[in-house]
């Protein structure tokens, strides 16, 4: 008989974890290929929105035009600004609630999708409703389920941080390109090994029905079609460090190219035009082979006299600090693909230069 990891108790883990690696050597599969479709079939849950800014409306017009079999339907948002809470009903073809007790009373499924630094405000608002067994979930990329919603065990609701890697711009444009964007989740009291987040490792009901949470979800997600990870609440900060290096410090990386081009006698705009093929062209090639077999340039050739002239034309320490610590990294990627080169004198100039 097939073991059911959500239908035991907390001396069943140690089996769930054993059974599941067998499982994952033998035939390579995840654990939510392993629970029975039986246990999984026929759910159908009904999701409401708190927020309808950017994300909140974003992501309810695109789970709004989700096929039936994806397993949820979107009931409509609540906001502090009724406007704003009847465009994004009108747009997603949902309802706006009066207020925020009765989108709680009639969804399963509770988006958070307010300011970070508003989610656990709202979360003790709503907690004090009758949410037992509801899933609440915030679209944070910072915060872990554990950090926006203290206290939730306490209620009988579970908790879930769903986050899509992807920066919304725009209110009524931006669900158009969720289609392929990754999502990471974590949460339902759980860590990512299954074992009970902050309770030294104790496997409980509460955990496993947490977990069977955080599955419904991962399944909806790819039945969507979107890319799922989960990971766990403990690495939430370095993952958004991660996605804030690949988006934002990027942004600032090329506002310095452009100062650099405006000293030549471009314009901005001009510099911007220049610049976009290699940009685009560089981050096409990186998505589809990697960093560091897309790496060109005095680096990757180890010209050392061109990167020292690079070093000498920036006007200031900063700068200078900038392109060391970036170059510096860039050695490393280039000794790595060119085993028969020594990029010994490159980085002792990188060094020498400080």
């Amino acid at each position: 008989m097939t073991y059911d990891p959500f239908s035991e108790p907390a001396a069943e883990a140690a089996v769930v974890s054993s059974l599941l690696s067998e499982k994952e050597q033998d035939e390579g599969t995840s654990l939510h290929s392993f629970i029975s479709k039986d246990m999984r079939g026929g759910i159908k849950l009904e999701a409401g929105f708190i927020g309808a800014g950017k994300v909140g409306t974003s992501l309810g017009k695109y789970f709004a035009e989700a096929k039936p079999q994806a397993g949820m339907t979107v009931k409509g948002y609540f906001s502090h600004s009724r406007n704003s809470a009847e465009d994004a009903a009108r747009f997603t073809g949902t309802k706006a609630f009066e207020d925020i007790e009765a989108l709680v009373r009639e969804c399963d499924v509770i988006f958070l999708t307010v300011p970070d630094g508003r989610i656990n405000q709202v979360w003790h608002q709503i907690r004090r409703y009758s949410i037992k067994g509801k899933s609440i979930c915030h679209c944070s990329g910072s915060l872990s389920s554990a950090d926006a919603f203290d206290g939730i065990e306490e209620t009988g609701a579970f908790g879930y941080s769903v986050h899509p890697l992807f920066a919304v711009s725009d209110k009524y444009n931006a669900y158009r390109e969720l289609a392929d964007v990754f999502f990471t989740i974590e949460g339902g009291g759980c860590t990512v090994d299954g074992q009970a987040a902050g309770s030294e490792g104790a496997y409980s009901e509460y955990t496993a029905d947490g977990q069977k949470g955080l599955y419904i979800i991962k399944d909806f997600l790819e039945e969507m079609g979107n890319p799922v990870r989960i990971i766990d609440g403990r690495n939430k900060t370095t993952y958004h460090c991660a996605a804030a290096m690949a988006s934002n410090l990027v942004c600032g990386l090329i506002d310095q190219s452009l100062e650099l081009m405006t000293r030549c006698g471009f314009t901005e705009a001009e510099a911007v035009r220049a610049l976009a093929p290699i940009l685009k062209g560089n981050m096409a090639h990186i998505a589809e082979v990697g960093p560091a077999a897309s790496l060109t340039g005095p680096i990757e050739r180890n010209d050392t006299t061109t990167v020292k002239k690079h070093l000498e034309c920036l006007e200031d320490d900063s700068e200078k600090e900038l392109y060391r610590l970036l170059s510096s990294r860039l050695v490393r990627m280039a000794q790595q693909r060119h085993l028969d080169r020594d990029y010994a004198g490159m980085s002792d100039m990188l060094r020498k230069e400080k």
